[in-house]
């Protein structure tokens, strides 16, 4: 992470006032871990800019489209919160000096500080090497993934991975945290040696087992994970946060899925014939060629979704919101339901 202030010019000698700009680099990087290594990769994270005496009191308007922004507010100073939804679209291009907007000084004091955040649900897995034999099934590899990723959050990775501190003269003196430095994985190896084995040599493939045995939360944890091909079949997620997942080519015919939370998930190729949807959260999220044959869609939020060649057949979708859904090619979509979602702001591509 870098972050430059640069002054606005005026007449003064000296200007009170600096444009704040923001780059980001989400390259995937290699680290030892055990007899293997691992590949780290981030999909997401938080900015938290701590300004005192001082504001930031015009923001980049175009922020919205990277950014979900709040603030936090004292007395003495104002933190703003720059959550990125998704990192995916940027992890080869990163984020390159965009305006934040205009930071105004309010005392010689004045000092910014800028830390990036990471939750777990940021971090994934990109590849690993040495660590299992390749013969481990999709269930298992899936909560091998999340469980490592949790040890080593838990262990070594801190939550801050970058800092930056702007301050002493009109906020031109610049300061690396000391959190800024490329993370090394000493781990506990016995520790995390064991619970892999433990995984793979379970004698079930039942993903709420599986994760019970990684102590995994499977209503909170697999957010960000990769569960690609897994069997889900008839599972309870009612309610679960899925986030960010990549759930390409799985199995999820007849399970509650009720409120759950899958906002920028990938689901392409995957099946969720008989699936229950009932307002959950699919925005953003990847549905190409997704099967959704007699599944519950009522209420849900589909919007900036991409459904195209999505099997739609006997698909209920009342309720559902579709604000810039991409359509087209669909299997069991009549022309009447097409025209109401195009009421609704959807997008048919032929």
């Amino acid at each position: 992470m870098a972050l430059e202030a640069i002054p606005i010019a005026s007449n003064s000698t000296n200007s009170d006032q600096f444009d704040l700009y923001l780059s980001l680099n989400f390259n995937q990087q290699w680290f030892p871990l055990l007899d293997g290594r691992i590949k780290l990769g981030l999909q997401g994270g938080q900015l938290r800019l701590r300004l005192k005496n001082s504001q930031l009191h015009e923001s980049n308007s175009q922020l919205d489209n990277y950014f979900k922004i709040t603030t936090e507010t004292s007395e003495t100073e104002t933190t703003w919160v720059f959550t990125l939804e998704s990192a995916k679209p940027l992890v080869e291009e990163s984020l390159k000096r965009i305006k934040l907007g205009t930071i105004k000084i309010t005392s010689h004091s004045s000092s910014l500080k800028a830390n990036w955040i990471v939750f777990p649900a940021d971090i994934t897995l990109a590849d690993a090497e040495d660590l299992w034999r390749h013969d481990l099934s999709p269930n298992k590899h899936g909560v091998v993934e999340r469980a490592i990723v949790f040890f080593l959050c838990k262990h070594q990775l801190p939550s801050s991975l970058s800092c930056v501190q702007l301050g002493a003269t009109n906020l031109l003196a610049q300061e690396i945290c000391e959190e800024e430095k490329t993370p090394e994985i000493p781990v506990p190896a016995e520790e995390l040696q064991q619970l892999i084995q433990q995984i793979y040599t379970a004698k079930t493939d039942e993903m709420a087992e599986l994760a019970q045995l990684a102590k995994l939360n499977l209503k909170t944890d697999l957010a960000g994970g990769n569960l690609l091909a897994a069997n889900l079949t008839g599972i309870d997620l009612n309610g679960a946060n899925l986030k960010k997942a990549n759930l390409r080519g799985v199995d999820l015919t007849d399970a509650d899925l009720s409120e759950a939370n899958l906002s920028y998930v990938n689901l392409s190729g995957a099946d969720l014939s008989g699936a229950y949807l009932e307002n959950a959260d699919l925005s953003h999220g990847n549905l190409y060629r997704t099967s959704f044959a007699i599944a519950n869609l009522i209420g849900a939020n589909l919007s900036y979704a991409n459904l195209q060649e999505a099997n739609l057949s006997n698909t209920s979708l009342s309720l559902a919101v579709v604000t810039g859904t991409k359509f087209g090619k669909n299997t069991g979509l009549g022309e009447e339901t097409k025209q109401i979602l195009e009421a609704g702001g959807a997008i048919y591509i032929s």
